[in-house]
């Protein structure tokens, strides 16, 4: 499993740093994962602009950057980049950062994509796209 890339979609990373309840455990879970070595965890650079502006506007500047400081001990930044952003207008999904952050998955060679809103992920592509529990549930049931 060590090996094993997931890319986190922003929602994850907001669960934790803001304890949102009741996606707060399992948020949390694959957090640990991550930080324990478990798991290689990507963000995407646009993530952390989002979770940055977010927590600052609920939390605080110091909380805020605080924050960051320990996105950045935990998880791997994967640059956005021309192509990328190339990438995701042909994806076309409803929402352009849902795209970004698929365009992005794949680059990395995330084995899976983790998100809250996994109906909005319709595209086709080779990222598995799991809710919280159902990676948990993934992991308990495969032999890696």
């Amino acid at each position: 499993m060590k090996n094993m890339k997931v890319f986190i979609d922003t929602n994850l990373v907001l669960d934790v740093l803001a304890q949102r309840e009741p996606f707060y455990t399992t948020s949390a879970r694959i957090w640990e994962l991550v930080e324990n070595g478990e798991l290689k965890g990507y963000l995407s650079a646009t993530s952390i602009t989002d979770i940055f502006y977010i927590l600052k506007k609920h939390l605080g500047l110091g909380k805020a950057y605080d924050s960051l400081d320990k996105l950045l001990i935990v998880f791997d930044v994967a640059p956005v980049t021309e192509i990328d952003i190339r990438k995701a207008l042909n994806i076309g999904l409803k929402d352009f950062e849902d795209s970004l952050q698929l365009a992005c998955a794949e680059r990395t060679g995330a084995e899976h994509l983790i998100t809250r809103n996994k109906k909005d992920f319709t595209a086709e592509t080779k990222v598995k796209i799991l809710d919280p529990e159902e990676f948990l549930l993934y992991l308990d049931t495969e032999d890696i």
